[in-house]
């Protein structure tokens, strides 16, 4: 199971895989793909939940 992970790490693995940031809104940063939905990711302290990088993970497998 992943434990948190600060957010310039899921930030860097989600643009490797074509991601890109594109705003943040309070504590919430949305990622934008052409061609998919919106990644809309709650961010405290820096860190990202396990729910969340579960999620994340999950999408970039469905990608391939």
């Amino acid at each position: 199971m992943p434990s948190e992970l600060p957010i310039r790490e899921l930030r860097k693995l989600l643009e490797s895989h074509g991601w890109k940031l594109d705003r943040t809104k309070g504590s919430h940063h949305i990622f934008t793909k052409k061609g998919e939905a919106n990644l809309i990711i709650p961010v405290h302290r820096g860190k990202v939940l396990p729910a969340y990088v579960r999620q994340v993970e999950k999408r970039l497998r469905q990608e391939k």
